[in-house]
């Protein structure tokens, strides 16, 4: 945990598994793999009690600030802290492992997004402008 670095006052219990809380997806990974099942098992369990509440949280925020790019810091470590409950709960739920068990390193792949120049990859459209077969 970075000094100065805390959670929403209902949360704050939790900021014991801060270092967990990286902002991004292939550090998150790396700290799941490098973490014994026992440290993964230990932070799931924490964290899965709280995720209604949590997501609560998210949703009653948002709305009462009007919109995302208005939420706090708090905030918006917590959110952090979900994407790393996320990738922690693939070794317990999934793999049973803290890698991917007859995968390839981790280290191969990287995320798209954390990739130069994403950005300006062309948008897909998940829902094209018209219904297919209409027009």
């Amino acid at each position: 945990m970075k000094p100065n670095q805390t959670l929403p006052v209902s949360f704050r219990h939790l900021e014991g598994f801060l270092d967990w809380a990286l902002p991004s997806e292939t550090l998150r990974r790396q700290k799941r793999e490098r973490s014994s099942m026992d440290e993964i098992r230990e932070f799931y369990d924490a964290m899965l009690p709280r995720l209604s509440e949590i997501l609560n949280h998210f949703a009653g925020l948002e709305e009462k600030l009007g919109g995302p790019g208005k939420v706090d810091e708090e905030t918006k470590l917590l959110f952090t802290l979900m994407l790393a409950f996320a990738d922690a709960s693939l070794s317990i739920e999934v793999h049973k492992s803290p890698i991917v068990p007859d995968g390839m390193p981790g280290d191969i792949w990287k995320p798209e997004h954390e990739t130069v120049g994403w950005k300006q990859k062309p948008q897909i459209r998940l829902f094209p402008k018209a219904p297919v077969g209409v027009g």
